[in-house]
């Protein structure tokens, strides 16, 4: 029984620590795709400097077989970070906010049905149809009202579904194949890195000479240190003890706090409804949390 409430209080400390760097990196990430840098240049700071980080820990950790590598590097690197930080160009921080975090238990419990055979209880059915209510709302903002912020905005809208249902698939293979929190990230930051920065270096375009110092170290630190390799420790570590379901409802109390900082942050107003959708989210992750299973 101790050693359950001690697993327990892990995981509670990890997904909060988690919450809050996952706040400020849509806040961080949606400034940034309002600069000069490209969505490829901050994936390759993301990728550049965790890389680095990881390499001071390589000789800690026993990587994973080449395929479990390759997975999380394909699902929690890469997929992910393309297409999330390709949306934020196109779309608001409050959009990310539910699209996001929002849609990941969704895309968590589909996968889980379809791959793992693991239905939801009926507590959670309930808690994810608010979430999805949330969604649907969110979307009814944008045919309404995204045309006359940005033609493309529907583009970055579905950008934001793909990168967590990316992360939503990397946190069941954190299940499927239990490593350390420590080697799951080191794994996942060094693959990723090893097949995108050549791509991104020969290929893909860049203004990284023409953004201002302050930008590319804003970006470098927050993507690179705290995103990349502080918060996927946090939250590989909240898997290990919670599970990944519990944690993904918890992870939806995020839209809420990230889309109310972005009115004063970013100067980007909520309409009534992107706010009825954070509403729904919000209550559907208090509910799934009040729902989530115990730690064994």
């Amino acid at each position: 029984m101790t050693a359950q409430l001690s697993s327990s209080r892990a995981g509670w400390i990890a997904v909060v620590a988690t919450i809050c760097i996952w706040t400020g990196f849509i806040l961080v990430t949606r400034a940034g795709g309002k600069g000069v840098l490209t969505g490829w240049d901050v994936t390759a700071l993301r990728f550049g400097v965790g890389a680095l980080i990881a390499l001071c820990f390589l000789p800690r950790v026993t990587l994973p077989p080449l395929k479990v590598i390759a997975l999380f590097s394909l699902f929690g690197g890469i997929g992910y970070a393309v297409a999330v930080y390709s949306a934020f160009r196109l779309a608001p921080a409050a959009h990310a906010s539910v699209l996001m975090p929002g849609a990941l238990p969704f895309a968590t419990a589909v996968i889980a049905w379809l791959w793992l055979k693991q239905a939801p209880s009926r507590p959670q059915r309930i808690a994810l149809a608010l979430v999805f209510a949330g969604i649907v709302l969110t979307a009814a903002d944008t045919l309404l009202y995204g045309a006359q912020i940005s033609g493309m905005q529907m583009v970055g809208d579905l950008l934001f579904l793909c990168g967590s249902s990316s992360w939503a698939t990397f946190t069941l293979l954190l299940r499927r194949y239990p490593v350390s929190p420590l080697t799951a990230t080191v794994s996942t930051t060094l693959g990723s890195a090893v097949v995108y920065l050549p791509i991104w270096w020969l290929l893909l375009p860049s203004t990284l000479d023409q953004a201002p110092l302050a930008e590319i170290l804003m970006q470098s630190v927050y993507q690179g240190v705290l995103v990349v390799f502080v918060a996927m420790l946090l939250y590989t570590q909240a898997v290990r003890h919670l599970g990944p379901q519990a944690v993904a409802l918890l992870m939806a109390v995020v839209p809420g706090l990230s889309a109310l900082a972005a009115v004063p942050v970013l100067d980007e107003p909520l309409s009534l409804l992107a706010l009825a959708g954070l509403a729904a989210v919000t209550a559907g992750a208090v509910l799934g949390a009040r729902q989530a299973p115990k730690a064994t």
